[in-house]
């Protein structure tokens, strides 16, 4: 598994004080100015697989981390671990332990609801955030549905119904062209799926997460408060979320001050299909400080 192979960046696991684990994976100098990669709903750090060198590059240190739940970080319990409060209270933890402060985040789907949950409470929790095709800036059709069927199914037959070809055809759904999936990518997002675990931990957080677009006018407030205008990536064709372009527009007339990139050939994934574009818009807007 990733990053077997890769000299360039090191992981370990991160124990958290309530006793959660959760891995990292970081690249480049401890001294330099974090950049934190948070990933959304069922990927992984595999996800920034083709950031950590440009970041380095550019003279950032970039630092990973799979969310409760993913990853090889650990997958609890308690349905509580996959509220909102409790996904961003993990990732302040995971700072504060790590003596991490006012950092650069770039935050997909998912993890763009749990990084404005923690500027909303800690204004100077982050410098400069990076929003990529945010779960809260859209309406999540797909989720909706996948909440309706997965009472269906027990937690103890779940499990079996993670085999790869459901990997594979869930990767494609996020993705423009479905051509640009390799035969490894899909491997690395199946491997962690075969904890038990695993899928315990999806549905948990496809019933328990905020999944929910709240009113342009009050998300225009919430971005106003921020330190910093915030970039907002979306993919243009991204159909789990949609409508994003849209409440965008609807916050801009609100007066949210916020700079807006489209990748007219991105998926939902974009940050994973079109790395090099959207990490030119991402580091042009890192250099601008």
């Amino acid at each position: 598994m990733f990053p077997d192979g890769r000299t360039d960046v090191r992981t370990r696991v991160v124990m958290l004080p309530n006793g959660i684990a959760l891995r990292v994976a970081e690249s480049g100098p401890s001294d330099a100015p974090t950049v934190l990669l948070l990933h959304g709903w069922g990927a992984s750090v595999y996800m920034w697989r083709d950031w950590f060198a440009p970041i380095v590059t550019a003279g950032f240190r970039a630092f990973a981390v799979d969310l409760p739940g993913h990853g090889l970080s650990d997958k609890p319990r308690d349905a509580q671990a996959y509220r909102l409060p409790a996904m961003a209270g993990a990732i302040r933890s995971l700072l504060a332990v790590e003596g991490l402060s006012a950092v650069d985040v770039v935050a997909q789907s998912m993890a763009g609801t749990i990084a404005l949950a923690m500027a909303r409470e800690d204004g100077a929790a982050f410098r400069r955030m990076t929003l990529v095709n945010p779960a809260c800036f859209g309406v999540v059709r797909r989720g909706q549905v996948a909440r309706a069927v997965s009472p269906l199914v027990s937690d103890a037959l779940l499990p079996r119904f993670v085999a790869r070809w459901l990997v594979d055809r869930t990767h494609r759904m996020v993705y423009a062209d479905p051509s640009r999936i390799t035969p490894r990518d899909i491997d690395e997002y199946w491997a962690p799926s075969q904890f038990p675990s695993y899928a315990r931990a999806m549905r948990r957080l496809l019933h328990e997460f905020d999944w929910r677009r709240p009113p342009a006018a009050e998300m225009a407030t919430r971005i106003g408060a921020l330190p910093a205008a915030p970039l907002v990536v979306l993919g243009r064709r991204d159909t789990l979320v949609r409508g994003a372009r849209a409440y965008v527009d609807a916050m801009q007339r609100a007066g949210a001050p916020l700079r807006l990139a489209e990748v007219a050939d991105g998926g939902h994934a974009v940050n994973e299909e079109r790395p090099q574009e959207v990490l030119a818009e991402v580091l042009a807007y890192l250099r601008e400080a």
